[in-house]
């Protein structure tokens, strides 16, 4: 058996206990809001199905742990897996018979929050197996079309459709989850076999470099893949979250629709600080050193913090005598961003203090607040992934614990090493240097070529808008949602398709094209041939991508184009699109 897919059956095996505390808070969850709809021994006979579903679990486990199974018994382990997670999806998948009643629409509502959890939360714990999630998912979302079909209402159908698409994009997660782990696994093996060969012969030290540097060069393609590819199904489902929100739901489906569309924002707010750690580990991450205007960045700050410390009734001062520091301005304000923002959040009274003051020919850049402070012990593993102090609940309006582990890596980039100094109950001070320079004779305009105004795309009257996007869930989700708001849109497929759409006498009052398109054309050439063949007058155009190239950002700067990245929040889209309810997130 290929040592990989061994070592991957092996760990699901090993996490196999980890997935049974989620499913018994979503088994308590889904007991809890069905007493008050369903009949006691419906509820007491799924509870005890569900319970012998839990004990099968433990005895797979057990059976495997004592067996220890050679590598070649393992696929038939696999197989058992696969068999025991279907058990388990039409187990699940009877709930929505049995717990949501269309007279009842939050019974419908609760039950499928439910049954997404249970789906999404699976999605991490069966990815060293793909097959097995496919077995649970496919009964449960094919039981919830069934059902909601039956009831021939058009609002329960479409919530059916997007169920499905849920389930497809959970599909998606698990495979490229699936792709990650034997990757990992694959470099994991290749650096023993590395170490090995380097202590039996020094003459390998030439190929283990060529090796090491494919490997490098592989993760980096992997890591822009995957920014452009996972975001993708986050992004179709925001949209489909606001699709379920623009149904007529009761004040108790609405608060359920929120909670949804809260656990996407964290799920998006997770996804981009791994991204970005990711990103800064593999070198991916190149700093553009200029002359910066401490100024400046400080009053950006200003505009961004001051609002939440407002909110949270805390004094929030910046210092600081017209330095400039030669540095790079994004990680820079990467740097200071995280820092004032943890200082923030760790701080319930009091005030949060920056400043900059000159040392020689460094300025040292500090972050004071009044908030809890740190102990000695861990003041070096702060800085470490998902590490937060004094929040054992991991309450993520607390923070994901990942602002501090980027805001350390951002500023190895740029020359620096922020430091701590702190006592428990009387605050923190955080502090990193900057070589000090002059003031350029030219000075550029704040936060030279990465802070720029987006150009103000409008959609032009009633004509249509274009759609161009090689994701069918994307353009899915992009459809129905403009359906819902009663705009006239039409979707390609490619840059092709949509030339062709024009050249035929298409007309468009707004463009939005994804970068990354199939065939010879990208999204930014797109736009420049729609420009030039489009009858008089042109649309206004936009950009929406994964990518956080800055060679791309300035492309489209330079051309003037209008960039947003994913996921594009509907508010901002309502915007684009000429709407005047809500402001652009």
């Amino acid at each position: 058996m290929d040592p990989i897919r061994a070592a991957s059956i092996r760990m699901l095996y090993q996490i196999m206990r980890n997935s049974g505390i989620s499913g018994l808070i979503v088994t308590l969850t889904i007991i809890g809001t069905a007493w008050e709809y369903s009949g006691g021994w419906i509820i007491l006979s799924w509870t005890v199905v569900q319970t012998v579903t839990q004990l099968l679990r433990e005895v797979l486990v057990h059976a495997f742990r004592r067996r220890q199974p050679p590598d070649a018994e393992l696929e038939r382990w696999a197989r058992l897996h696969v068999i025991y997670m279907a058990l388990t999806g039409i187990v699940w998948g009877a709930t929505i018979f049995l717990f949501a009643h269309p007279e009842e629409p939050i019974t419908i509502a609760l039950t499928l929050c439910c049954l997404y959890g249970v789906s999404s939360g699976s999605v991490a714990s069966q990815a060293p197996n793909p097959p097995s999630l496919y077995a649970m998912v496919i009964p449960i979302f094919g039981a919830v079309l069934v059902r909601m079909f039956m009831t021939g209402v058009f609002g329960n159908i479409m919530v059916a459709l997007a169920s499905a698409l849920f389930g497809v994009m959970m599909i998606r997660f698990c495979r490229a989850q699936s792709r990650t782990i034997a990757e990992g696994i694959r470099i994991r093996f290749e650096n023993v076999a590395l170490v090995e060969a380097l202590t039996i012969e020094k003459a390998a030290a030439e190929k283990a470099r060529h090796d090491a540097e494919s490997a490098s060069l592989a993760k980096s393609q992997f890591l822009a893949a995957a920014s452009h590819d996972l975001r993708q199904p986050l992004y179709a489902l925001s949209l489909f979250s606001a699709s379920l929100g623009a149904l007529k739901l009761d004040k108790d489906g609405r608060a359920v629709v929120e909670n949804i569309q809260d656990s996407i924002a964290a799920m998006e707010s997770l996804f981009v600080g791994l991204l970005d750690v990711s990103r800064l580990d593999a070198g991916v991450v190149q700093p553009r050193l200029a002359a910066v205007s401490v100024d400046a960045l400080f009053d950006r700050l200003s505009q961004y913090f001051h609002p939440i410390a407002l909110e949270r009734k805390l004094d929030l001062r910046f210092r600081s005598e017209g330095e400039w520091v030669t540095s790079d301005v994004t990680l820079l304000e990467q740097v200071m961003s995280n820092l004032v923002s943890n200082a923030l959040r760790c701080t319930n009274k009091g005030g949060v203090l920056i400043a900059a003051r000159t040392r020689g020919n460094q300025v040292r850049l500090e972050v004071w607040d009044t908030g809890i402070g740190i102990d000695d012990a861990d003041r070096k593993r702060i800085f470490d992934e998902f590490v937060q102090l004094d929040n054992p609940e991991r309450d993520r309006r607390k923070g994901l614990g990942l602002g501090l582990a980027i805001a350390q890596r951002s500023a190895a980039l740029i020359g620096g090493s922020i430091a701590v100094r702190s006592r428990r109950g009387r605050g923190s001070r955080f502090t990193f240097t900057q070589p000090l320079t002059a003031s350029p004779a030219i000075q550029p305009a704040i936060g030279a070529e990465t802070y720029w105004t987006v150009p103000k795309v409008q959609r032009s009257g009633d004509l249509p808008v274009l759609i161009v996007d090689d994701d069918r869930e994307v353009r899915t989700a992009l459809g129905d949602l403009l359906s819902r708001w009663d705009v006239n849109f039409e979707t390609a497929v490619d840059a092709e398709d949509a030339l062709v759409r024009v050249e035929a006498g298409g007309r468009y009052g707004l463009v939005l094209a994804d970068y990354r398109l199939p065939g010879a054309l990208n999204g930014l050439d797109l736009i420049a041939a729609i420009t030039k063949r489009h009858p008089p007058p042109s649309p206004d155009c936009a950009l929406i991508t994964g990518d956080f190239d800055p060679g791309l950002i300035a492309a489209a700067h330079a051309r003037g184009i209008a960039l947003f990245h994913k996921p594009l929040k509907p508010a901002r889209l309502r915007s684009l699109l000429g709407f005047h309810d809500e402001v652009g997130a």
